[in-house]
Formats: C-alpha cells, sequence, structure tokens
C-alpha cells in the first residue's frame, strides 16, 4: 500500500523540462494576426505558439519556453543565441508583444488628483500616456539603484529604465513624489 502512495506522489510531482537546442527550433511570425507558428526538431507545426521568458527583465533572450496554444511546453530554449536569424526574429516579436511595457521617456506632470491617488501624464517610447496610481509608495517599484517600475490603478506597467537618464525637468516633479 505504501509503495502505490510513493509511485502516485511520484507521478503528480514529476516535472521533466525539455531543453531546446537552438538548431531543433523553426518559427515563422505572421505580424498581420500576431501569431507565432513553430516546429521543433521537424515535427508537427504548432500554429499560435506562445513564446515566454523566465526572466523577462533581467535575462532578455535567456531561458525562453515556447508553448502550444494550449499553454503545454514544447520546450525551453537556454538560449537565443544560435537560433536561425529568421526563427530568432519571429521569437524576439513574439516577446515584445507579450512584455509590451512602455518606457517613461519623460514626466509631463505628476499630481495627487484625489487623497493617495497620483494623475501622471508621460511621454512613453509608445507615445504619451496618461494614467492614475496609488501612491508612490504602492505603486513604484525598484528594479535597481536607477530603475523603476511603475503600476497603474488598471494594472499597465511602465518602466523607467534609467532615472538618470531623464531630463532634469522629469527628475525634479518625480523627485517631488518618491
Amino acid at each position: 500500500m505504501a509503495d502505490e502512495k510513493d509511485k502516485d506522489k511520484e507521478k503528480s510531482i514529476s516535472l521533466a523540462i525539455r531543453w531546446l537546442k537552438p538548431g531543433q527550433v523553426q518559427a515563422r511570425w505572421e505580424a498581420e494576426s500576431a501569431r507565432l507558428s513553430v516546429r521543433i526538431d521537424g515535427g508537427e507545426e504548432a500554429v499560435d505558439a506562445r513564446a515566454g521568458q523566465a526572466f523577462p527583465m533581467t535575462k532578455r533572450g535567456q531561458f525562453v519556453e515556447i508553448a502550444d496554444a494550449k499553454g503545454e511546453s514544447l520546450g525551453v530554449l537556454e538560449t537565443l543565441d544560435g537560433v536561425d536569424p529568421a526563427a530568432r526574429k519571429a521569437i524576439e516579436e513574439a516577446l515584445a508583444v507579450r512584455y509590451l511595457i512602455p518606457q517613461i521617456r519623460r514626466i509631463v506632470e505628476l499630481s495627487e488628483s484625489t487623497t493617495f491617488v497620483l494623475r501622471w501624464t508621460v511621454e512613453t517610447n509608445r507615445g504619451d500616456r496618461a494614467f492614475q496610481t496609488e501612491s508612490t509608495r504602492e505603486a513604484v517599484r525598484y528594479l535597481g539603484p536607477d530603475r523603476i517600475r511603475v503600476t497603474d490603478l488598471a494594472g499597465n506597467q511602465y518602466d523607467v529604465p534609467s532615472l538618470s537618464g531623464l531630463d532634469a525637468a522629469s527628475r525634479g516633479i518625480l523627485g517631488s513624489f518618491l
């Protein structure tokens, strides 16, 4: 009886990662429909596949999981280095869509609209944005000594890759709230 329980336990916690080699992966990106199609080892093509990263902010292009349309893992690439250039571009396009986080380039205005709610007007690499957040204590997360991530009330995220890289006016506005 104990042996059966042990076998069942082993089955339920057994996780296997299929490590992919760069030469095993073929991929293409359909920009019009924002769809990734992947073929592993010349096998069946996975249409509407997904690409995701274990560490999208700190290890870009590393530990990239490829999954089918149902979300079931097809395998993990330790790095995109060595992947066929066309396939790499396709996977990078899919990752860019998945991890679309606008980068704040300039802070136009930051003010308290109501108690504990801030209204931000910013310029990003994806155009001008206006959004609201809770207090900076709740909405701003430091990702390093010079980098922050801002999360608005709707859950959207904005990245400031370099506080010191902001113009003086933006640093002044932000500094009065941090």
